[in-house]
């Protein structure tokens, strides 16, 4: 006997996770045909670039030839890069080639320029981010969203790219890992965060022995510059902090030179520098009366890109950046600005910090955009409104979370004393789902859990182990000609082999290059054709059942086999009636005993599901508040709720796998919608905890603008990730589900 597993060539595509180190693909774009003129001014600067290119240029004769392209610009005539990508151009400004002169532009001072240099990027080159229809914007990395990147480096060769310094543990999967052809600081991702040497105090700085030159009372007020190397990157302090200097900043009103700073800085554009925080410290502390510490702008972390990464994403088909040439008056002047509105907010209410930092970072974001002539509605233009909105709203999440340390007790141990204790009602065969009201930490991270219906697996002293019901993949298990294939669930992100053999356990498992991707809540999906149902192709794998089955085959299986048929399970394990989970009415049983039972009849498909992945939550001393695990989840973070098993007499978890087997089919761009409905029908079914009830809805007003917000996000991460379309999936904020839903 064979059960066939259909498995749809989605699987062979690697979804294009919009964030630092993913590699792209170089695209190769059309040439347009161009005027005799133009192409007579290209040559000429062309021949030009070439020349200044390969001589050693001094710094003085860079900015002289930035200063004389920008002037060509500003009269109208073509830059050489005019005919490389207009189509790419006319995406964010409607005249790419004749740029006019910025609204900075200084009729006093010749020297304020800029504009669209977009394809060319060099040291001093200003990135702006422009929002796509790819939802990996708003899942991923999010502070990328609206973001400014000043260009710090490029490699000699940008094809190839240099050696990653980074460690490899942050650096992302995919082909060019471990080189890089062009780095940079974000600029608008101002912070509240600094360190003061006076009081020995720390929010989010590692700890002074990088910076040995701190004096008392100085405060260095640290920016987010990046994810690699960032403030996120742990306590050990790898944390890489790079300081920006202008040559109109000295305290001082001295007229002495910046020698000993040119001499450890490294020029960026004009007057403006870059040198390390222990270089700027250095010179604070051995001339005193020149610097001071408010003269740099310190960024912890930096960003970066693969070779024909940013070339990529610049292109024609994607077009996600617009590179700006700016002098570097005009960046500073907004540097300073961002960072005064910076220091006027250090008094608000936490969130309102948050907000305020996000808003200036923003203005800057439209400020440079102005310069070249580009409303924010035409650099939106390719998004819908409200898509843009779900875009903004995640981003503001993230700023909540990462821009203001606020004050947060949270963490305060005390508080242990009065948590409920829900370890008792966490067993195999427990059902929870998702909180109505959804955190940051959930937004930002989590998404999966979002309205989901979890059951409980396993329960031990070092783990909770459960899988997720109400996520099917864009695969199917055909076992029976004459029914539909099975839909093939998402789990959860830990492969079942793995949890089966118990090797994410192992003591003395120090092999540090394995892969860190099947950590907690890390997909490991591989999709990315979002296929409609009457465009799939199929790849078919048998799994043969013969008389020298063995129970070993069963544990190399990447599949978990449930069904609900009390008469089957009856038999118990021995007779192929699989393990029931505590005493829920479900039973996990061997994959081969499954297949047998349901081409003998003893089984309906109905009654059977089948899943790919596992959740795990680990439990140790260290780990949270109460040990981790799903009490963790439960009783501290509020993630899940612990769904009563009856209901008016209904079997909850009879009434939930009803839902989900009837209403939710094999994945596909027809069933998306339909499925969603099904899994919110069947979280709403759930009751939950009255106690955790009661302390969710406090403010029913915001408890349903977070519920717009949080299934928005459900949706952008089942379409990223399942059905492999984050840059088709719509997705916008609506606050009338809960309404839609009651009236079901």
């Amino acid at each position: 006997m064979t059960c066939t597993i259909i498995i749809m060539f989605q699987l062979l595509f690697i979804i294009v996770m919009f964030q630092i180190g993913h590699a792209f693909v170089p695209q190769h774009h059309n040439h347009h045909h161009h005027s005799t003129t133009k192409t007579q001014h290209h040559a000429f600067l062309h021949k030009r670039q070439q020349r200044i290119t390969q001589q050693q240029m001094t710094k003085e004769e860079e900015d002289e030839w930035r200063a004389f392209r920008a002037k060509l610009v500003q009269n109208g005539l073509p830059t050489t890069t005019d005919d490389a990508d207009d189509d790419t151009a006319d995406k964010v400004q409607s005249n790419p080639s004749t740029t006019t002169a910025a609204t900075k532009q200084s009729k006093e001072n010749n020297s304020r320029y800029a504009y669209n240099s977009t394809p060319l990027v060099e040291v001093g080159t200003i990135l702006l981010s422009i929002p796509t229809t790819d939802l990996c914007q708003a899942l991923e990395q999010h502070y990328w969203h609206r973001s400014v990147v000043l260009v710090t480096k490029v490699a000699g060769d940008t094809k190839h790219g240099d050696a990653e310094t980074v460690p490899e543990e942050q650096l992302a999967q995919g082909s060019n890992r471990g080189r890089w052809s062009y780095r940079g600081l974000l600029l608008n991702r101002f912070t509240d965060l600094e360190f003061d040497y006076a009081t020995g105090e720390e929010d989010g700085v590692n700890d002074d022995d990088d910076c040995p030159f701190l004096e008392k009372g100085d405060s260095w007020k640290i920016q987010r510059g990046g994810d690699l190397l960032g403030l996120d990157s742990g306590e050990d302090g790898s944390t890489e902090f790079t300081c920006l200097y202008h040559g109109s900043s000295s305290s001082s009103s001295s007229s002495a030179d910046d020698s000993h700073l040119k001499s450890v800085a490294t020029k960026l554009v004009g007057d403006l520098y870059m040198l390390s925080l222990n270089d700027a410290q250095h010179l604070c502390k051995h001339y005193s009366s020149k610097y001071k510490p408010t003269d740099f702008l310190t960024f912890g972390g930096f960003c970066s890109w693969r070779p024909s990464q940013l070339e990529y994403e610049m292109g024609e088909e994607r077009g996600e950046w617009m590179a700006l040439s700016v002098d570097d008056v005009s960046i500073w002047e907004e540097l300073q600005l961002l960072y005064n509105n910076a220091q006027s907010m250090k008094q608000l209410p936490n969130v309102q910090t948050s907000h305020g930092l996000l808003e200036s970072g923003t203005t800057m974001w439209r400020i440079f955009l102005s310069m070249v002539n580009v409303t924010e509605e035409k650099a939106t233009e390719r998004l819908p409104s409200k898509q843009l909105d779900f875009y903004d709203l995640m981003l503001t999440v993230w700023a909540e979370e990462n821009l203001s340390t606020g004050t947060n007790d949270d963490d305060d141990d005390d508080t242990t004393f009065y948590l409920k204790d829900s370890s008792k009602g966490i067993q195999p065969g427990t059902l929870l789902r998702g909180s109505r009201y959804v955190s940051n930490d959930s937004l930002l991270f989590d998404c999966e859990f979002i309205k989901s219906t979890v059951l409980v697996l396993e329960e031990t002293e070092e783990v909770s182990v459960g899988i997720l019901l109400n996520h099917p993949m864009g695969a199917g298990v055909e076992c029976l000609e004459e029914k539909d294939p099975l839909p093939l669930r998402y789990g959860g992100p830990i492969e079942v082999p793995e949890w089966r053999h118990g090797s994410l356990f192992e003591d003395g498992d120090d092999d540090d290059d394995e892969d860190d991707d099947d950590e907690m809540y890390e997909g490991f999906l591989d999709y990315q054709s979002g296929a409609s149902s009457d465009s799939i192709m199929y790849a078919e794998v048998e799994l043969e059942l013969d008389d020298d089955y063995d129970d070993d085959d069963d544990e190399d299986s990447p599949f978990i086999w449930l069904h609900r048929d009390a008469a089957l399970g009856s038999r118990g394990p021995s007779k192929g009636g699989g393990t029931q989970l505590g005493s829920s009415d479900i039973w996990i049983i061997p994959e081969n005993d499954a297949i047998s039972a349901l081409k003998s009849g003893f089984l309906c498909q109905e009654d059977t599901m089948v899943f790919s992945g596992v959740c795990i939550w680990e439990k140790g001393d260290d780990l949270g508040q109460v040990g981790g695990g799903l009490r963790e989840q439960v009783d501290v973070m509020k993630s899940f709720e612990i769904v009563n098993p009856m209901d008016d007499d209904h079997d909850v978890m009879e009434l939930v796998w009803d839902i989900l087997s009837e209403k939710q089919d094999v994945l596909v761009k027809e069933t998306f919608d339909d499925n969603i409905k099904a899994t919110m029908e069947a979280w709403s079914v759930c009751m939950m905890d009255k106690v955790t009830s009661q302390a969710a809805v406090e403010n029913d007003g915001k408890l349903i603008a977070r519920e717009g917000l949080s299934d928005a996000a459900l949706r952008a991460w089942l379409g990223a990730n399942l059905l492999g379309d984050p840059l088709g999936t719509y997705v916008e904020v609506r606050n009338d589900q809960r309404q839609e839903l009651s009236e079901q």
